[in-house]
């Protein structure tokens, strides 16, 4: 028979035996938490990692990186493009006008040249007479193009034509394909370099400048 008492101070045995119990189940209490809460510790973290996005500027930075003057062309449109957007009348977007005009021919230089700029191939179609129309994307609407009729293009001869290499390497690339261009704008005066739209807002948020390409390859 078990002793209800201590022999030897006379304290109820069961009631030390009671708090050993529960001191016992406190302490597994504690170590199967901590266990479960590793466990979910490490499971959050694989979940978390797994939904991480790529940062934008990571993808960007995989890229080839664009040529200076590309970079500080495409930033002097896009400077006048919100300033434009922000102009309280039409006297105000006329003076922007023709400050940006000042500030896209500083960009791309005085010989009007762009060599090795990056884009996406746009538009690759041919006129009448089978020369090719072309409209590169060097940034978000902000286009480089040839004119697209023979007519208007009497004067400048940016349309690429038949049996040059130019046509030749292009026969093989299609709408959508990265590429790298070189060639020359033209200048103007009232945007600076020939711009080709019919309006002053579209002149000034969605640009498309007329150029003469002389090179155009695949990325």
């Amino acid at each position: 028979m078990k002793a209800k008492s201590c022999p030897h101070c006379g304290k109820d045995g069961r009631r030390f035996s009671k708090v050993k119990w529960v001191g016992g189940g406190f302490a597994a209490l504690v170590i199967f938490t901590a266990i479960l809460g590793s466990g979910e510790s490490k499971k959050g973290a694989v979940e978390g990692n797994s939904k991480i996005a790529v940062p934008k500027s990571a993808i960007e930075s995989a890229a080839a990186p664009l040529p200076q003057r590309q970079v500080s062309f495409i930033a002097a449109i896009s400077e006048y493009k919100t300033r434009f957007d922000s102009a309280v009348n039409e006297l105000q977007q006329s003076v922007l006008r023709d400050e940006r005009s000042v500030a896209i021919v500083k960009a791309v230089g005085g010989q009007l040249r762009a060599d090795g700029w990056l884009g996406t191939l746009r538009k690759l179609e041919t006129n009448s007479d089978g020369n090719a129309v072309v409209i590169v994307r060097v940034a978000q609407n902000i286009d480089l193009a040839t004119w697209n009729n023979a007519i208007s293009d009497v004067v400048h001869s940016t349309l690429i034509e038949k049996g040059t290499p130019l046509y030749a390497a292009l026969v093989n690339m299609s709408a959508g394909d990265k590429i790298k261009l070189s060639g020359n704008f033209i200048r103007a005066e009232a945007d600076g370099l020939f711009e080709q739209s019919i309006t002053v807002r579209g002149a000034m948020t969605a640009p498309e400048f007329l150029f003469k390409f002389t090179d155009i390859s695949k990325q």
